[in-house]
């Protein structure tokens, strides 16, 4: 092949179907230099499939994960609740989503086994065991446009921050009594001299580069069917430090109601949006790594108040009015310290970083400024205030007649995917956030408190998702439009009824996912036959 000029080969691969292309790379070296070193398949990648099915739905103090999507009746059904994942048990697996890539799920059940999952074939494989010391949040790598194995990467947990220790002979009240730590509220109570020396100890550990120029990781590669370690060399020398992770909004502490990092896959890349305001860009064909700062946030958005006498009309029955007032300056108070949530995803035009507070909205997308000086930036691609539609959609008397377009599951039929996702924004449900400043909101009451959850982007059109007290939403980042898609309120939520995370899943029909309902140590005949025929090529 080395023997063709490469305009006249290029041509003659592009006429391939992606899919069966990427298949071709594991029939000889030449084939594989052709098309990946090439760039051939990468340059093809817009053309494969990317068609929404859904999302996928975690949720606080519920055993399953459920599925939101578009009402349609046609086979294959979507396993939403991940019913057939994993052997049959007598008792039902508490089970959740940590991760989607590319039409595979990686599943956590009962907090310590992990599966990579099909949700559309129902093909499935248990991990084996996860290495010791890397208990940090797991990824799931699959890119059907480098290979159709996959691999789970998990990296080293950054340094936590000191701790003063219990000091003996310091007395603290007995609700403080059981914990390991002293609170915040005993830090400021501690002698001068122990905080001071804490502090120092903090500033100097805190000044250590984060991440390291060698980032060790370790990785589940279905080639193999085994944890190893791997070290990840940085490239560039942009980097942040400790203090940096450890003064994150969200915190180095990972616990039940804080959201997971976010990771994509975009063309032959892995994003990774790490705490400490950075993302790690890594190479699927190289153990290489570059560091991509995000925007920063500061004073970006105005911060809401709140309405004196709609607070007091809201609560004049439960509580007096200096008791009223002093209520709301605590809860300004909160809104005035309120951190915006990030969110790192994928759409039309590539990388979209997000910043959500309460109703307002910031999208950057993430280029190179030029051909010739390869240096990756955001730019600020999109802004608004979702508040006004918010409210002139809840205001409306007729709301509650909106036919509905989205569900949560499909019921037994399931959703087809030929059909295209798109909506029709002349539809009813179709609001524009231009000019709604002046919505007159009647008797309701719309709480500005309440916020937005972010689920997620279109993978193929610029649309994003909100959910807003188990509503969902529609927003057209092109006009500005917000549309109501359905309720994803489940009927088994419980009395603290929040989202935790949320995955937008495009189905996949191709992987090297085991046919049999069970494995050894998490490899498949198949993948082990696809690996002998990949041997020679690494």
């Amino acid at each position: 092949m080395d023997l063709l000029p490469e305009e006249l080969l290029a041509d003659i691969l592009r006429r391939l179907p992606p899919r069966p292309l990427a298949v071709c790379r594991s029939v000889s070296k030449g084939l594989r230099a052709a098309i990946v070193d090439r760039g051939i398949l990468a340059a093809l990648a817009h053309r494969i499939p990317r068609s929404l099915r859904g999302i996928f739905v975690n949720y606080v103090d519920q055993e399953s994960p459920c599925f939101f999507s578009r009402i349609e009746h046609a086979a294959p059904r979507i396993d939403g609740e991940l019913s057939t994942l994993g052997p049959a048990r007598p008792i039902r697996p508490w089970r959740e989503v940590v991760h989607h890539c590319n039409g595979l799920l990686l599943s956590l059940e009962d907090w310590r086994t992990l599966y990579v999952y099909n949700p559309a074939t129902r093909r499935w494989v248990q991990l084996p065991p996860r290495p010791k010391g890397f208990d940090s949040a797991e990824h799931l790598v699959f890119d059907p446009t480098v290979s159709l194995h996959y691999e789970v990467i998990s990296f080293a947990e950054a340094p936590r921050k000191p701790k003063i220790p219990i000091q003996p002979g310091i007395k603290r009240e007995s609700c403080y009594q059981g914990c390991s730590e002293y609170t915040i509220s005993e830090i400021k109570k501690l002698p001068a001299t122990l905080r001071a020396k804490y502090d120092s100890e903090a500033e100097r550990e805190g000044s250590v580069e984060w991440p390291p120029s060698s980032y060790a990781a370790q990785v589940f590669s279905s080639r193999n069917g085994q944890w190893e370690e791997r070290a990840y060399i940085r490239e560039g020398d942009v980097s942040a430090a400790l203090i940096d992770v450890w003064s994150d909004p969200w915190g180095l502490e990972l616990t039940y109601e804080v959201s997971r990092c976010n990771a994509v896959c975009w063309r032959g890349a892995f994003y990774l949006h790490c705490r400490g305001g950075f993302v790690m860009r890594l190479s699927l064909l190289e153990h290489k790594y570059q560091v991509i700062k995000t925007p920063r946030l500061d004073n970006i958005f105005t911060r809401p108040r709140l309405d004196v006498d709609e607070f007091l009309r809201e609560y004049e029955d439960d509580m007096d009015k200096e008791a009223c007032l002093i209520q709301l300056e605590r809860e300004q108070e909160l809104l005035d310290n309120m951190k915006p949530s990030t969110h790192l995803g994928k759409s039309e035009h590539g990388i979209y970083y997000t910043a959500l507070l309460c109703h307002q909205l910031q999208v950057w997308v993430l280029h190179e400024v030029s051909e010739s000086r390869p240096i990756l930036e955001w730019e600020l691609k999109h802004k608004a205030d979702l508040r006004p539609s918010f409210l002139q959609h809840y205001m409306r008397e007729d709301r509650e007649n909106i036919e509905t377009t989205w569900e949560l599951d499909c019921g037994e039929q399931g959703s087809n995917d030929q059909v295209d996702y798109g909506w029709d924004s002349s539809d009813d449900s179709v609001i524009n956030v231009k000019g709604e400043e002046g919505v007159d909101i009647g008797d309701g009451h719309f709480d500005i408190r309440d916020g937005m959850d972010f689920l997620g982007y279109h993978p193929r059109k610029e649309i994003a998702f909100f959910g807003n007290r188990f509503d969902g939403f529609a927003y057209y980042l092109g006009s500005s439009k917000l549309q109501y898609l359905g309720s994803f309120n489940p009927a088994r939520c419980r009395d603290r009824q929040e989202t935790r995370e949320s995955f937008i899943y495009t189905a996949c029909m191709d992987d090297l996912l085991p046919d049999e309902r069970n494995t050894t140590h998490g490899v498949s005949t198949c993948c082990l036959f696809s690996s002998t025929l990949t041997h020679g090529m690494h």
